[in-house]
């Protein structure tokens, strides 16, 4: 026991002993052995190397002893270089101890740890990594110090590979990778381990292999002198799919390749991977089961003018394909593609074909073919045969546009043409386009509309470019439809961006409900739907600039608000967001009406309305409940009887949520009320002076006709007559305006008795008359004598009756015509002054009235 502890201490001792002095060695020799690499580097390499400091170490490759160099920077081999071949924190030539002894420094490794390196070609194909120059004159054995490297490791170093001429960038992050050399004379043979993060690899506008791990575990030999590497069979692994290389690559001048690719374990995830960023975008999330293979060959020259020839094999044999996050999956899938860039090996001979493709969808069977050629200029051929689910279908591929669905529906469809050539003019290319779309008990709830479709039935034909609309029917909402007839240009306007659809159909439908079908939203960051007559009531109204429409509408019932109508019929045309409707004629309120108009939405919050209307026969009362009285309660159904027959000219803005803009509002409109009572209507109330309340309470006329003009928010009322039942006051002229604010200023001339003044007033002169004003609102108003205003005695404008001596009633009622008339002033001289001249305000700038309500 004794010995073993004493030969523990001596094997302890000898070894403090000999670190001990490797380190004086090492401490003593730093600067040889320091000016030794200085010296044989320089010999290697062409351009210049900074770094920032340089020292001798035992420790960081232990048990190697290793020259460390830190901060580390080389530049590139070309002299407009601004960016450096390689900027790395440590490297580490490592040599054995015993060389230490024998004083010959052998490089057997080399380690890279924290740093960029950046490899490319300029505009003109040079290299930027010529900075190696080689040596043969001399054995390794002549030199005190010489590279014999066997090992290469690489750590954390984030490598970029730019080729400007071709227009390829390859970016990658080597986590950890080590390489073994073995050197003889001018052939290497290196094997290479290691993990690798590829960010990814930009072949012109598309992105590959974005974001994968990749483990490498290669063989390679590089014949210097042939410069031909090869490649023996070696193994890529994406995920679990493995990828086996071999071949061979010669760069002697330009590159020249034969690499043969097949994959193993290779599943949908895999051969994705492989594909441009932005066609696989939608699909990225997708999983397989089952046999998905892929294979192929790259053969030929790379450079700048010219690309190797590419033929890829792939397909997959009883597969299943699912999305993890919407447990759907197609199954049963069988489909063999191919790809290859042809005999140009170019983007014009390029085809994709897929052939033999089938599967089930939750049961549903589909099948069909796709060949793609001429990626320039693209010829597409495609055939589809497929019974789906569609609330399956929107499982498996989403639509954010369709957040939910169901029903069935069968769909057989074939196209074949140039696509190009159809996306320049889908009018006139020539293709050949076929196919069936029915549908059969479908709903579908789209993002931007309010209400559902449901119950959608019939069937689309595909006749070139148009589809032939079938006894298509449903429901949105509350609202149902029936139409036929043609969806013009239904193919162009499906694939290319910005074509117009023209519908040309008849539509039938029992019930049209308007207030479901103008709350459509049209998107959430639109604003929102504004208030149409109360802040409850949200509304939105756009016109898509593709949308085109010549239909024939027949509607049964019709229902806005208090609206209900009935037996609507007419025709609406819309052309470039500017919607027209021509003898449109709908039953409401106990009469009828006629509408012809257009409403121009060019401008999303500018709609402009510009209408000619016309009724016969409505009740009062019905017409200002069915329009809310017209957001007033000064005169309101309660107070109204008798039928209206109107005509009026109007235009009418609006902003996209249907609030109207009052201040632009112009109309004229000309009624004739027969048989008309004005009923407990509070201002009469106060006219107890000329008769009694309970008379004034129900104040009848039997016809009345007079035109009325809107703008600038006010109501125009020119001096109309209105023929009463009320004996005091069998005529009373009215005239005034009426804001929009409710602010009154009405004016009223109502004759003396009859027969009070019958022997001082000529026959067929109404005498002296009584003149009030009406002023204030709804809520606050007053009836005085109108003592602003003077009336010129005589008859009814238009019939100046001869001059006479004004009477003493008349200078007691109007004051301003007790004055003696100018002498010997012929009457015909005189120029008729009107009872009453309407001065219209200034236009103001048109500006939305939140809250407020006013309609024609």
């Amino acid at each position: 026991m004794k010995k073993l502890r004493r030969y523990v201490l001596y094997f302890l001792l000898g070894a403090v002993l000999l670190l001990g002095g490797a380190v004086a060695g090492v401490w003593l020799g730093q600067d040889r052995i320091i000016a030794l690499f200085v010296q044989e580097v320089n010999q290697y390499l062409r351009t210049p190397v900074k770094v920032g400091k340089m020292e001798v170490s035992l420790l960081d490759q232990f048990p190697r002893v290793s020259i460390t160099l830190t901060n580390v920077v080389v530049s590139g081999s070309l002299p407009q270089d601004t960016v450096p071949l390689a900027r790395v924190r440590r490297l580490y030539c490592a040599f054995d101890a015993w060389d230490l002894w024998r004083g010959h420094y052998r490089i057997r490794a080399v380690t890279l740890a924290d740093g960029q390196v950046y490899v490319g070609h300029d505009q003109q194909g040079r290299p930027n990594y010529e900075v190696i120059r080689y040596d043969t004159t001399a054995a390794p054995t002549d030199k005190p110090l010489a590279f014999g490297l066997e090992n290469i490791r690489l750590s954390r170093i984030h490598t970029t590979y730019h080729d400007q001429l071709r227009g390829q960038r390859y970016t990658l992050q080597v986590k950890d990778a080590r390489a073994q050399l073995d050197v003889n004379d001018m052939l290497v043979d290196i094997e290479t381990r290691g993990d690798t993060h590829i960010e990814a690899i930009q072949l012109g506008p598309d992105a590959y292999f974005r974001n994968k791990d990749l483990a490498l575990s290669t063989k390679l030999r590089v014949d210097r002198t042939a410069r031909l590497v090869t490649i023996q069979p070696s193994e890529l692994k994406v995920g679990a799919a493995a990828y086996n290389v071999a071949g061979t690559i010669r760069y002697a001048q330009d590159t020249n390749l034969d690499l043969k690719l097949d994959g193993r374990n290779t599943d949908a995830q895999s051969v994705l991977a492989l594909l441009p960023a932005r066609v696989v975008r939608r699909l990225s999330a997708y999983r397989s089961h089952g046999d998905v293979y892929f294979g192929g060959t790259v053969r030929g020259t790379l450079s700048g003018p010219a690309n190797p020839r590419l033929d890829f094999r792939f397909g997959c044999r009883d597969a299943s394909f699912y999305h993890p996050d919407y447990k759907q999956a197609v199954e049963h899938v069988f489909l063999t593609g191919t790809f290859s860039n042809g005999s140009l090996k170019s983007a014009r001979t390029s085809q994709l074909e897929l052939r033999d493709v089938r599967g089930t969808l939750h049961g549903k069977p589909f099948s069909g073919s796709l060949r793609y050629a001429n990626f320039q200029n693209p010829d597409l051929a495609l055939t589809l045969q497929a019974d789906f689910d569609v609330a399956r279908v929107l499982q498996f591929y989403p639509l954010a546009a369709v957040p939910s669905g169901s029903g069935t529906a069968q769909l057989q469809v074939s196209f074949a043409g140039n696509l190009r050539e159809f996306q320049a003019s889908p009018a006139t290319a020539k293709v050949q386009s076929a196919g069936v779309l029915a549908l059969r008990g479908v709903q579908l709830r789209f993002r931007d509309v309010a209400q559902p479709f449901t119950n959608l039935n019939g069937s689309f034909q595909l006749r070139r470019n148009d589809v032939a609309i079938n006894s298509f029917s449903g429901r949105v909402g509350n609202s149902d439809f029936r139409m036929g007839g043609t969806l013009r240009n239904a193919l162009g306007w499906l694939l290319v961006p910005r074509q117009q659809l023209l519908v040309e159909a008849s539509l039938d439908s029992r019930l049209l409900d308007l207030n479901q079908l103008l709350s459509l939203k049209q998107s959430a960051g639109s604003g929102g739907a504004g208030p149409v007559g109360s802040a409850s009531q949200g509304y939105a109204f756009r016109l898509a600039p593709t949308l085109a429409l010549d239909v024939q509408a027949r509607v049964q019932r019709v229902r806005f608000r208090r609206f209900r109508g009935q037996e609507l019929r007419g025709t609406f045309r819309l052309r470039n967001q500017v919607l027209s409707a021509q003898a449109l004629s709908v039953a409401a309120a106990g009469g009828r009406a006629s509408f012809r108009g257009t409403l121009d939405a060019r401008q999303p919050n500018l709609l402009h309305l510009s209408s000619s209307a016309s009724c016969q026969q409505l009740p009062l009362d019905s017409l200002f409940y069915v329009f809310e009285n017209f957001g007033q309660q000064f005169i309101t159904n309660r107070h109204l009887r008798g039928t209206l027959t109107a005509s009026a000219e109007s235009d009418v803005y609006f902003t996209k949520a249907l609030d109207p803009l009052t201040d632009k509002l112009e109309a004229e409109v000309k009624l004739t009320v027969r048989n008309g009572e004005l009923n407990n209507f509070m201002p009469l109330q106060k006219l107890s002076m000329i008769a009694g309340r309970e008379r004034l309470r129900h104040l009848r006329f039997a016809q009345l006709t007079t035109p009325v003009y809107i703008q600038s928010r006010t109501v125009y009322l020119p001096e109309m007559e209105i023929r009463s039942n009320v004996r005091a006051a069998s005529l009373i002229r009215v005239s005034g305006t009426h804001t929009f604010d409710q602010q009154m200023d009405y004016h009223l001339s109502i004759p003396i008795l009859p027969g009070l003044l019958s022997k001082v007033t000529p026959a067929g002169s109404t005498g002296p008359s009584l003149l009030l004003a009406i002023r204030g609102d709804e809520d606050n108003f007053s009836v005085t004598y109108d003592r602003a205003r003077t009336q010129v005695a005589g008859p009814a404008a238009g019939n100046p009756a001869p001059a006479r001596r004004p009477g003493l009633l008349d200078g007691l009622l109007n004051p301003a015509t007790a004055a003696p008339a100018a002498p010997n002033r012929p009457a015909s001289s005189a120029e008729p002054r009107k009872p009453f001249e309407l001065k219209k305000p200034e236009k103001k700038a048109a500006q939305p009235q939140t809250g407020e309500y006013f309609e024609f």
